[in-house]
């Protein structure tokens, strides 16, 4: 019999990595999860930051992207953003936001975490998680 595989999660191919989907919204995570599983991507989807953070400490390495509502009840898309830097800094954020007011929150984000404006259309979406993603998507 052969041992469990002990692969290290950075030689798991990118192709093959999840993507995170965070949202208190139903219809919104709903819409996310399915243009983005009909594109062929594996995915997860959560409704709030901690849960977010349980799934991913709980399969380190499984998500090379994280897609997160701003605005949620708890603790903020930006808040998530950073915990998630501190458990992994290579992790791709893009971050949704149909938030018109106060964005001093999303000034302090590190360059690189991608803001995609709501509502948007699916090809919006797939446009917006090829950036995020950059060479892995």
């Amino acid at each position: 019999m052969m041992p469990p595989d002990s692969t290290a999660a950075a030689d798991v191919p990118r192709a093959r990595r999840a993507i995170l989907v965070v949202d208190d919204e139903p219809q919104v995570r709903d819409f996310v999860r399915t243009v983005l599983t009909q594109s062929g991507y594996e995915v997860a989807a959560v409704s709030d930051a901690d849960e977010a953070l349980a799934a991913f400490t709980a399969d380190p390495g499984r998500f090379r992207l994280v897609l997160s509502d701003v605005q949620m009840p708890g603790r903020s898309g930006p808040e998530l953003a950073v915990a998630l830097r501190a458990a992994d800094p290579s992790v791709r954020i893009l971050l949704m936001s149909g938030f018109a007011g106060d964005k001093s929150e999303l000034v302090s984000l590190p360059s690189d975490v991608h803001i995609l404006a709501k509502p948007f259309k699916m090809d919006q979406l797939l446009a917006a998680v090829a950036a995020a993603a950059g060479g892995d998507a």
